[in-house]
């Protein structure tokens, strides 16, 4: 058995959500860029890159795709996080319409996407006008199974905690699915497809001839 190894080296974040629920602030602030509330919306999508630590001390590149909420935009965001491993839903807590567009985005990750990992975040937590409770948010993330994050681009809380998170949970996940895949791989080179009896088929381990 060959002993191929892992050199993952970069990772790709990208953030989804409505227009307004401060995808941009939210990259901005876990780039160390000052809050701005004048912000304006995104148009098409962004690109970030800097380098990561993960948790194993491990430094890799990391990319995140800041992208548009706008409808007339969408196929582009999409587009642009074909290669996205990871993917942060955002929605804004003063907003319950963009709460409920969680959905939306969902089954449009599901129809363009190659099954990244989700991480959902409530933002705007800094506002008193808030629509949607702590506590609705994580029920409705444990059902889909995501980690959920209360977060406020303005005063920094929550996303370096969730960003951190997403970063190094998605790395293990891909270096688990890399591993598996060299496993089946190195099976494929053990074993091979035989015609038993009655023209079954069965994996064997191959014959293999010592030299002389």
């Amino acid at each position: 058995m060959s002993n191929n190894k892992i050199n993952l080296t970069a990772i790709r974040i990208g953030l989804l959500g409505d227009s307004t629920v401060g995808k941009t602030a939210i990259c901005n602030s876990f780039m160390n860029i000052d809050f701005s509330a004048d912000m304006l919306s995104t148009i098409g999508q962004e690109k970030l890159e800097t380098k990561y630590k993960l948790k194993n001390d491990k430094e890799i590149k990391l990319t995140i795709w800041d992208t548009a909420g706008q409808e007339r935009f969408k196929s582009t965001a999409f587009k642009a996080l074909k290669a996205a491993q990871g993917v942060i839903i955002v929605f804004d807590v003063t907003k319950r319409e963009t709460f409920e567009h969680v959905d939306v985005w969902l089954q449009t990750i599901k129809e363009e996407l190659l099954e990244p990992n989700l991480i959902l975040f409530g933002n705007k937590i800094d506002l008193d006008n808030r629509q949607v409770t702590k506590e609705e948010a994580e029920k409705y993330a444990k059902k889909l199974n995501m980690a959920y994050f209360e977060t406020s681009a303005k005063l920094a809380k929550g996303i370096t905690e969730g960003f951190d998170f997403i970063i190094n949970d998605t790395y293990s996940k891909v270096e688990g699915k890399e591993q598996k895949n060299i496993k089946i791989q190195n099976d494929d080179d053990e074993y091979e497809e035989v015609t038993g009896c009655f023209g079954k088929k069965k994996r064997v381990k191959k014959n293999k001839k010592k030299g002389k």
